[in-house]
């Protein structure tokens, strides 16, 4: 089955896609500094490589990590349409969830479940071998993650999820009443499901640090370079705004965006994703919401908020907002009105925190398939497409999609590209005129019988 479109040869394709907007109020991008930051001179001219990866943050990164291993005499050359780690990877909350994939997994045998957990894992091992190997600063804290509980109904689920953990030899612990409130002090919370696994980071320092390790590592990474046309043939031909280059194999590592360039129209759907940063609480604040232990932190529901704490003192705060209205709608940038929500959310868990000032708002787009899971393979006529799209929880998925696209390239089998979602078929979404309707009803359902969106 195609993926991309043939319209690439249409000389009108040329016009520059809206990728990315002039300000956003990004709190990550603040602690990086990234208005001050150097950002690389644009491609200009014509230029030949090896590989060419299109896209800046975490799964091209991620997998020009991954290539460079492989093949350490290759010329790759990395293009980033404004600068590394400015989507999604330098925009979402900064988690680093590792047992997703095995969520679901019921049916499956004892060995299959082990290493779904060891390949959900290895993105977050990745992470921890550039911080030790070449001295990533990211603010990584190994604190486990905590899903709580608004109502019985979550409850129960949490019930099932530390049964079934139990089950296949993971640990988890349910925590009720006065536990709870010893972990987390609020009055919305009725149950917590407590997982020592995962971890939270600052995803702009990763997705800037990530940047100068394969730059140490000999890949060329060419900033501000809006790609507007790609040519599929044996020798793939990339077009940008100022220049163009060739090479035998290219990587679409654009998520959300790839539909721009004519991948997955009407396969992979954008969704909005917003945060609120609050200014750093006082000792006194911390006390009286608990939160000592410092986990990440998801309640239950469909359209569901998640919050951790910063190292400076702060909690940020998101809440998945999905838009189905446009097949070419990105990124709001800021929404006021999602942003406000989010607030209200937080002084309802949080009552004590009333009067914290929220010093930071800021939204991003990532992107789901349906059956809510990613694809990473190989595509096109002469096999030299290679992507990775659809993520949920994305920070240690894209890591891995990283590694799995490089061994895919050099055509190892292994359990990682052989597993189910290696050259997956991507369902139809169905026609982009008629997402609209689908968003409202998809909307209604989630929120009336609490079906989860991803995740």
């Amino acid at each position: 089955m195609r993926y991309f479109s043939r319209s690439h040869n249409n000389r009108k394709s040329l016009r520059p896609p809206d990728l990315y907007e002039y300000f956003v109020d990004n709190f990550w991008f603040k602690s990086v500094d990234l208005e001050n930051q150097k950002i690389n001179e644009p491609l200009r001219g014509k230029h030949k490589a090896d590989i060419v990866i299109i896209g800046g943050g975490f799964t091209g990164l991620s997998a020009a990590y991954n290539i460079r291993k492989k093949y350490p005499n290759k010329k790759i050359v990395l293009l980033e349409g404004a600068c590394c780690g400015y989507g999604a990877s330098g925009r979402n909350g900064g988690f680093c969830i590792t047992t997703d994939w095995i969520e679901g997994m019921e049916g499956f045998d004892l060995e299959n479940r082990k290493k779904t957990l060891g390949m959900s894992s290895y993105g977050l091992r990745q992470i921890k071998q550039v911080i030790s190997e070449y001295g990533v600063e990211c603010d990584l804290e190994e604190n486990g993650m905590l899903s709580v509980a608004l109502n019985n109904k979550h409850v129960k689920v949490l019930e099932k999820h530390h049964a079934y953990y139990n089950k296949i030899g993971m640990e988890s612990t349910l925590l009720l009443g006065d536990d709870l409130k010893a972990e987390i002090n609020s009055p919305s919370f009725t149950a917590g499901l407590l997982v020592p696994y995962g971890a939270i980071l600052n995803p702009a320092k990763l997705a800037r640090e990530m940047k100068r390790v394969i730059e140490e590592l000999g890949v060329e990474v060419r900033e501000q370079t809006v790609v507007t046309r790609i040519t599929p043939g044996k020798t793939i031909l990339v077009d940008t705004e100022l220049g163009e280059i060739q090479a035998p194999s290219i990587v679409i590592a654009m998520n959300a965006y790839s539909h721009k360039l004519g991948f997955f129209k009407n396969r992979v759907i954008p969704i909005s994703v917003f945060q609120i940063a609050t200014e750093p609480l006082s000792l006194e604040q911390w006390e009286s919401i608990g939160w000592q232990n410092r986990q990440g932190l998801s309640d239950l529901r469909a359209l569901y908020n998640y919050s951790r704490p910063t190292v400076e003192g702060r909690i940020v705060m998101g809440g998945v907002n999905p838009q189905y209205y446009s097949k070419d709608l990105l990124s709001s940038g800021n929404d006021k009105f999602v942003s406000r929500r989010i607030e209200e959310e937080m002084f309802t868990f949080f009552p004590q925190l009333k009067g914290l000032k929220i010093e930071h708002a800021w939204g991003g787009t990532t992107a789901l398939t349906l059956g809510n899971k990613e694809s990473i393979g190989v595509i096109g006529d002469h096999k030299n497409i290679y992507y990775g799209v659809g993520y949920g929880e994305g920070v240690p998925a894209t890591q891995t999609a990283g590694r799995i696209i490089a061994e895919l390239m050099v055509g190892e089998s292994n359990d990682f590209t052989n597993h189910k979602f290696v050259n997956k078929q991507i369902p139809y979404a169905g026609p982009a005129g008629l997402r609209k309707y689908f968003a409202i009803g998809a909307k209604w359902l989630m929120n009336k019988y609490d079906l989860r969106l991803y995740r």
